[in-house]
């Protein structure tokens, strides 16, 4: 039996690095209040952002949703008021255009929470790929983000400042915005992209009170899930198709206790954890347990990627040859 001397030794590093992780992660915790705030959700009249739109109302947020299709958003309007009681202001634009985004949110009173939930994927090869598909998920995915948020920041900087709150910009990304998959060549790369706009944004905004949180969703059960497993090359759904979906509603309820509680990176399945930690880099992190994990998991994590990368690459190998004798 090992002497509590022994035990003392061996438990007394792991007790001093918890200590600097307390003293050196940033930002500092945070917690942000959705009670009696304008919170205003992208994508909003369907899947996720229609269940964040539906979680933020019953907590008594003040909600606005912002999606191109009037008539989808007066049926997702009487939705939310139907569940919930509560009416919610719907704003009509596309996220491409960045003067119909302006538009849209100076007529809109300031928003507290900024939740970009808007994006489209369509899945195949890059070299089947037209220019066209690859541009417009690089301007709804990537440029839709930065016009919403260029439009909101300088209303959302002088809220926080007159409220002595703080603020957050949620930003959807997805699993395919960690690791590149068969087929997602242009779609991870619109999704990639979120990830440095997050990371900067958040050194850009942090004296100002604001706060920045990246969602990662897996496969999720939304009305544009069907059409894009209809478009998959026959290899992504060999890869990714022996992984299930979340619901809507339950990636909503993880991505809104991530906004509330400051969280820089939201995972939303245990998958999506072991992605963050293989892929954590040089993120922020608020919480040194955290930390401490991803300290100590990142080099078993480089190995289980190994492992996938190794199922990925003989799945793609073993098609390619079926395929040739066929």
């Amino acid at each position: 039996m090992a002497s509590p001397f022994f035990l003392f030794l061996l438990l007394l590093p792991f007790a001093i690095l918890l200590l600097v992780l307390a003293a050196i992660v940033r930002p500092r915790p945070v917690r942000i209040p959705l009670k009696g705030r304008h919170v205003l959700v992208t994508g909003g009249s369907s899947g996720i952002g229609l269940a964040l739109a539906l979680r933020a109302a019953a907590e008594g947020a003040r909600v606005s949703i912002l999606a191109r299709d009037p008539s989808r958003l007066q049926d997702a309007r009487d939705a939310i008021r139907l569940a919930t009681g509560v009416d919610v202001a719907i704003l009509a634009a596309d996220v491409r255009d960045p003067e119909a985004v302006a538009r849209a949110l100076g007529a809109a009173d300031p928003v507290d929470v900024l939740v970009c939930n808007h994006g489209v994927f369509l899945p195949q090869e890059l070299e089947r790929q037209s220019l066209e598909d690859v541009r417009f998920m690089v301007e709804v995915n990537l440029m839709g983000t930065f016009h919403l948020i260029k439009a909101a920041l300088p209303a959302m900087k002088q809220r926080a400042k007159e409220s002595g709150l703080p603020g957050s910009v949620a930003i959807m990304s997805s699993q395919a915005g960690q690791v590149g998959v068969y087929g997602y060549a242009a779609y991870s790369a619109s999704k990639f992209g979120l990830r440095g706009l997050a990371e900067a944004l958040q050194h850009e905004v942090i004296a100002d009170n604001i706060h920045i949180t990246l969602v990662f969703p897996p496969d999720t059960d939304t009305p544009g899930l069907a059409e894009e497993h209809k478009r998959r090359p026959e290899i992504t759904k060999l890869i990714a198709g022996s992984q299930g979906c979340m619901k809507a509603d339950d990636v909503a309820k993880k991505a809104l206790n991530g906004i509330k509680s400051g969280q820089f990176v939201v995972a939303c399945n245990f998958e999506g954890y072991l992605l963050y930690v293989a892929t954590v880099g040089l993120s922020p992190q608020r919480s040194c347990l955290m930390a401490f994990v991803e300290i100590l998991g990142v080099g078993f994590m480089r190995f289980v990627g190994l492992c996938y990368q190794w199922s990925w690459f003989t799945s793609i190998e073993k098609w390619h040859a079926k395929t040739k004798s066929g």
